[in-house]
């Protein structure tokens, strides 16, 4: 079966209307394919925009920060989430289908091979965007980017109006345009060039054998501005550490309203005694350290399966589980909610100012909601370096390639009726985080080299607002933009694959059609 077509007189078919945010839904579309091989998204492909043209909107796992695929503009959806194999081809080596998830790769890499991809932790992220955004997760600092071992990929391509759609495939070895367009799959994001059925990795890293889970629980009524500022600053010194690569920090900076903020540390390890003993040393020394800090907080156990709530246990500190079983741990999406994000990269760390912000806006509860509804809004502060950092800038589309930290500004609710005062709320506190850079993590206009734009696969549409599309994308993609936009051009010259945050053409003003 190559391809099954839905539309609205069939029962299911409002449920691929809506991916993973409830605060988009696509009312106005008129088929969603349902794809199962490269030849069903060729000819998916070709037909919808013969139909449709740049309303036709790419669908894997569904995780939709903004409403890019599913918003009333959308007409057709080609939904790719039946190719979803992994295996072994002899002559490219591991494959993963573009319409796969997290937790399906990791399942079969780890059975089959004792591979692993350095990606995500969210089960339920759709691989088709994940990988080609950039793709990195508790394993980042260790291994690196996904994209850092990507080789390959399969794309179906739509080249122009009289062109038919067609799938190609490009790799490393690739020369002239199609390099290129490899080149532009390794961070350059999912819905701009193409609709990527398969990715090749020559080779992958091998699993870890166990891995450490180190939990802590800092109360916020033991919580100051000078104890949060101390937090970060020994926060910075974990991410700056070259010797401790195998560990990847979770800093989970929760509003007041949840009671406490939260530090989970992942310390991977290949299972030997010498080697357990030696990461349990360097874990019971950090524990030391953050008691000192606040002494009146804890360590805590985490329970499985409640998308990232705890509780006490003041008796365990670190648990050793098997890799699977901590892949099993960490592995949390968490119910379907409306919700907002913000990122930012940082180079250095956080000054006291910044911990002053942040504690300040932690505690701020927008007028129309009561302390309780701020339970899920926080920023999370997630260690990146490592490996990562040894990669030149214009190696991948990903061009940050000096941070310490990766920064996601979260809040969830329930409500339509809330979202102008959940919205409100995450748009000043970042507003007043990055209030001397323009209002957003802008690196030319930071004088202390500091922070260093945003992730794109935490897509913030707030940002062309305050700096125009163009200056969007910048954050985005730094000096790698220019050559991003000229791989559009090549290979989506009438803009097929569009939305508010895609690759742009080489010009913003001209040729760009507008659907």
């Amino acid at each position: 079966m190559k391809q099954v077509k839905v539309d609205p007189n069939t029962p299911q078919f409002p449920s691929f209307l809506q991916g993973f945010n409830r605060r988009w839904f696509a009312n106005n579309c008129c088929v969603v394919y349902l794809c199962h091989t490269t030849d069903g998204v060729q000819a998916a492909l070709e037909e919808a925009t013969n139909l449709y043209g740049g309303a036709v909107k790419i669908k894997c796992g569904g995780h939709c920060y903004e409403n890019f695929v599913f918003s009333d503009k959308t007409k057709a959806i080609i939904d790719v989430t039946g190719i979803d194999a992994v295996g072994y081809d002899d002559a490219k080596g591991y494959y993963l289908g573009g319409g796969g998830t997290n937790w399906e790769a990791f399942k079969i890499l780890f059975r089959d091979y004792g591979k692993v991809l350095p990606s995500g932790s969210c089960y339920s992220v759709g691989l088709g965007g994940h990988i080609c955004g950039g793709g990195y997760g508790l394993l980042s600092r260790l291994n690196g980017l996904t994209v850092d071992w990507l080789s390959g990929v399969e794309i179906v391509v739509k080249e122009g109006k009289d062109k038919l759609a067609r799938s190609i495939y490009v790799s490393k070895d690739s020369i002239g345009d199609e390099r290129d367009l490899f080149w532009a799959q390794c961070g350059g994001g999912g819905g701009n060039f193409g609709v990527i059925t398969r990715y090749y990795f020559k080779d992958l890293p091998n699993s870890p054998h166990s891995a450490f889970i180190t939990t802590y629980a800092f109360d916020w009524s033991d919580l100051t501005v000078d104890r949060l500022y101390e937090l970060l600053n020994w926060y910075k010194g974990f991410a700056e550490d070259t010797t401790n690569w195998n560990q990847f920090g979770l800093f989970k900076l929760n509003h007041e309203a949840n009671g406490e903020i939260q530090l989970i540390i992942q310390t991977a390890t290949q299972g030997d005694g010498i080697s357990i003993n030696n990461n349990e040393l360097l874990i019971n020394k950090q524990s030391e350290t953050l008691k000192k800090i606040c002494p009146h907080s804890g360590p805590k156990s985490p329970v499985i399966g409640h998308g990232g709530h705890y509780q006490p246990d003041m008796t365990v500190n670190t648990i050793n589980y098997t890799y699977y079983e901590a892949t099993q741990l960490l592995n949390g999406s968490g119910p379907n909610q409306r919700g907002k994000y913000k990122s930012a990269y940082m180079r250095k760390g956080f000054t006291m100012e910044d911990a002053q912000v942040i504690f300040n806006h932690l505690k701020k509860v927008p007028e129309g909601l009561t302390k309780s509804d701020m339970k899920q809004s926080l920023l999370q502060v997630d260690s990146y370096g490592g490996k990562i950092n040894t990669i030149s800038s214009d190696a991948t589309a990903i061009a940050q390639r000096d941070s310490i930290f990766k920064l996601q500004y979260q809040t969830y609710w329930a409500y339509e009726e809330d979202d102008s005062y959940f919205l409100s709320w995450i748009r000043n506190f970042y507003g007043a985080v990055y209030k001397n850079t323009g209002g957003t993590p802008n690196p030319k206009l930071d004088e202390t080299q500091n922070v260093d734009g945003c992730y794109y696969n935490y897509p913030d549409s707030d940002l062309n607002d305050i700096v125009g599309r163009e200056g969007a994308m910048s954050l985005y993609f730094l000096q790698n933009l220019e050559r991003l936009k000229k791989v559009k051009s090549t290979w989506d010259p009438d803009n097929y694959f569009n939305n508010a945050q895609s690759i742009p053409l080489q010009s913003l003003t001209e040729g760009v059609k507008s659907y």
